[in-house]
């Protein structure tokens, strides 16, 4: 039997025709406002997978419960435009490429013959083929409906009191309310137009540990940052415990050793795919977009990367190292940097989107992170706040706070004419939103659009960032 299995896909692997490599998709089209509200939260644990998903229904005293506890509204209006996007035909196909790519290199380096399941993986994913599809997308060229997703992201961190009103997607009652908010895992916040044609799910992010606060939550979102989005297992010095044990010595780390921790450690992609899987079940014909904050963007992104969906990710933790060593598998003749549905939007004061929180000194490492990847998929938004707001470089402006009130407006970037903080170097505490420091007046940025910020008007450009080199100091050994 498991030979006529064999044998049938590998015939239908040879049915398959080469695609040939894809061009780059086309500019999209403005579409009218649409609005979107609260509906559900979906959680799935991370520490122990063979709990059932939970679903808890926002009733109207939820929301003005979310409402005095983030100050933020649970309806809102976004504008969207017309593009295309490359999907994957087939997401087992799609899985199965992905971990035979790894197999394949891992048997290589073990002078090993593939296994059964192995082979299985070579033949279904040679099936993966890649559809060019119409989509809809939020229009980030709009500045309110960035600040409408920032808000909407802003809820995924909101917990809303009930009694005993989360549920299983099963249907199995009396479930602790606490399980979902304050436990390990991933929630989803679930957002529909009138119709459920439309879908936007906000990752909640990492824990307020990072910047202040802490949470049950946060040891796990540490363990997983630290092995996504480190270069060599979150060895940072001689002092850390590391994630895994692929430290060679002197800047060095084992290639085959960190791909398959990244693989099989790894618990945050493989739950976020199940808690979009549980609420695609859902919405089965409504088309999805996706939305977090700091790891909530990151898996954002990567979710993106796999389903084809777009997504809008706020200083978020770069994801393309992680891509890589996830082998997340690319259209034909395009990279991670090709996907015009995949979307970043962060400001260069803050370090950890820009790949500076690095070093046994700096804030993240204190608080126990090593967040040093650099490069973004898809396509980023930086805002300017250190050349046109006079922002110093400082963690405490990782806050989604500080972007939905300083940044989502018409003139965020003008110069005006009032008595700002002074400017002070990262380590004499510098500028950060909010206030602190003596006066001094704005200066006159030399060049405001360099870099496409516009003179500090509306969205700043969003571009590849196709230059880009995550951990040049390493040297990866196979």
């Amino acid at each position: 039997m498991k030979a006529l299995i064999l044998s049938s896909l590998a015939t239908a692997a040879l049915a398959v025709s080469p695609q040939v490599p894809f061009s780059a998709p086309a500019a999209p089209q403005r579409q009218a406002a649409t609005t979107f509200t609260l509906q559900h939260a979906v959680h799935l644990s991370t520490s122990n997978r063979t709990l059932p998903p939970l679903h808890r229904k926002f009733t109207p005293q939820d929301h003005l419960d979310i409402l005095d506890s983030s100050s933020h509204p649970t309806t809102h209006s976004l504008r969207s435009t017309l593009t295309t996007a490359y999907r994957p035909n087939n997401q087992r196909a799609f899985q199965a490429a992905r971990r035979a790519a790894y197999a394949s290199k891992a048997a290589i380096r073990g002078g090993r013959l593939l296994s059964v399941a192995e082979v299985e993986d070579e033949l279904w994913g040679s099936t993966l083929e890649w559809d060019e599809a119409p989509i809809e997308m939020p229009d980030v060229t709009d500045f309110a409906t960035l600040g409408s997703l920032a808000k909407i992201t802003a809820n995924a961190y909101a917990t809303a009191p009930g009694d005993s009103n989360w549920y299983d997607l099963e249907g199995k009652w009396n479930v602790s309310d606490s399980f979902g908010w304050l436990e390990d895992g991933i929630r989803g916040h679930v957002f529909a137009d009138a119709t459920n044609s439309t879908i936007i799910v906000a990752i909640k992010g990492t824990s307020t540990g990072l910047i202040g606060g802490g949470g049950p939550t946060t040891h796990n979102d540490k363990t997983n940052d630290n092995l996504l989005f480190s270069c060599c297992c979150a060895r940072v010095d001689w002092s850390w415990s590391t994630v895994c044990d692929c430290y060679s010595g002197a800047y060095q780390c084992q290639q085959d050793c960190v791909e398959e921790a990244v693989m099989t450690k790894s618990a945050y992609y493989p739950v976020a795919t199940d808690l979009y899987n549980n609420i695609t079940a859902l919405y089965p014909h409504a088309q999805i977009w996706l939305t977090g904050h700091s790891l909530g963007g990151s898996l954002a992104s990567l979710l993106s990367l796999t389903y084809g969906v777009p997504s809008v990710s706020f200083e978020a933790v770069s994801d393309r190292l992680a891509a890589s060593r996830l082998h997340l598998p690319t259209p034909p003749g395009l990279s991670y940097s090709h996907s015009n549905i995949t979307t970043h939007v962060f400001h260069n004061a803050d370090p950890i989107p820009m790949g500076v929180c690095t070093g046994v000194a700096s804030s993240c490492a204190v608080a126990g992170y090593a967040l040093e990847t650099r490069c973004h998929s898809g396509r980023s938004i930086v805002y300017d706040t250190v050349g046109l707001l006079g922002w110093s470089v400082d963690i405490r402006t990782h806050r989604i706070a500080s972007i939905i009130e300083n940044l989502f407006v018409e003139d965020w970037g003008v110069p005006k004419k009032i008595a700002a903080t002074t400017r002070k170097g990262l380590r004499g505490w510098g500028w950060w939103p909010g206030g602190g420091g003596g006066k001094e007046e704005p200066e006159e940025p030399e060049d405001p659009n360099k870099g496409g910020q516009h003179g500090g008007r509306g969205v700043p450009d969003a571009l590849p960032e196709v230059d880009c080199v995550d951990c040049f100091k390493w040297e990866y050994m196979d």
